[in-house]
């Protein structure tokens, strides 16, 4: 298996776009694109401890939550952890790939995966940090009659077509398509130099930005044309939001049903606790928060509940874990 392979699925699973905008070091930090992979193991950290264990159990690919660094490297001295860290990987031929804040963001991803473990359903639940929105485009092709449900199939395949909790959503529309066949075409029918009129119909659908391209490629290998006259309008529409952080109404039957609503943020939810506040939460629960922020709960009156900032992060490992084995049942997956 390619490692650009798994790197398409892992950024399917968390969009590098949902990341909060200082997390400049996600995605393949060490590696080599072309490389076969065979065996991936899974680490909150890329720590040491983490690289020795991905060294004993000769995995070819690391995937970490936090990065091995934050920052621009200018140097790498031996003398130092990083150092060595970097010429370990280096020097086993291990490639390393960080998914941070956008697998916080993501769906069923970090924040999602603490929410349905404190009571909530996440798909009902509102983002405390918004760290992107779905953007959309309205998609407009034309279509011979016989090729209708092959490019139907090509655009729901691509993403195209979802609104809400319905797929294939399209709209068709008959008409009369025009065109001239110019020297050196092939056209699917008609003759150069010969205006040509032929029943077509017009498929318009809508599809999330980052999307677009994977659609027009998608209608290219189905579509019978030699030039497909299509259409791209940016709306106004806008999608679902992620972020950093959650809040909603517990379950009925969860241990925090007491509660009206409650707010959820893995690692560090120092920065959120105003916006928990402010959107009605009466219960923070969160990894970690500095001095102040506890003392700004207290005062608003928002109790935090403190639940240490790996704990609340290395439940994604085996989700993590779950979803590649599913998609690549061929690899060794190590946790």
């Amino acid at each position: 298996m390619k490692l650009k392979t798994i790197i398409q699925t892992l950024n399917n699973i968390a969009p590098p776009q949902y990341a909060c905008g200082w997390d400049k070091q996600i995605g393949l930090q060490i590696g080599d694109k072309r490389a076969d992979i065979r065996a991936v193991m899974i680490a909150l950290d890329a720590s040491s401890v983490a690289i020795d264990r991905a060294v004993k159990q000769k995995a070819d690919l690391l995937i970490a939550h936090h990065a091995l660094f934050f920052q621009e490297l200018s140097r790498i001295d031996l003398s130092l952890p990083l150092g060595r860290n970097i010429a370990k990987l280096l020097k086993n031929s291990i490639a390393l790939f960080v998914a941070h804040t956008n697998l916080d963001a993501a769906p069923h991803g970090v924040n999602w995966t603490l929410a349905r473990r404190c009571g909530l359903e996440p798909e009902r639940c509102e983002v405390l940090e918004p760290t992107y929105r779905e953007q959309f485009y309205k998609y407009v092709v034309f279509v011979p009659r016989e090729a209708i449900e092959a490019v139907h199939a090509a655009i729901v395949s691509a993403g195209g077509g979802h609104i809400g909790n319905y797929s294939d959503c399209t709209f068709r529309l008959d008409g009369t398509g025009t065109f001239r066949p110019l020297a050196g075409t092939k056209p699917y029918s008609g003759r150069q130099n010969v205006l040509e009129k032929t029943a077509e119909v017009r498929i318009e659908t809508i599809i999330s930005a980052e999307k677009v391209g994977g659609l027009l490629n998608a209608v290219r290998a189905k579509h019978p044309y030699e030039e497909i006259a299509y259409d791209l309008y940016p709306l106004k529409n806008s999608g679902r939001t992620y972020g950093i952080g959650l809040i909603g109404r517990p379950l009925k039957n969860s241990k925090y049903a007491a509660y009206k609503k409650i707010a959820v943020c893995s690692g560090s939810g120092s920065s959120l606790v105003r916006k928990a506040f402010d959107k009605g939460a009466e219960l923070f629960v969160t990894g970690e928060a500095g001095y102040h922020s506890r003392l700004l709960a207290e005062e608003l009156g928002l109790e935090l509940k403190i639940c240490g900032h790996r704990e609340t992060e290395e439940i994604i490992v085996p989700v993590l874990k779950k979803k590649l084995q599913a998609e690549f049942p061929e690899l060794k997956i190590i946790s």
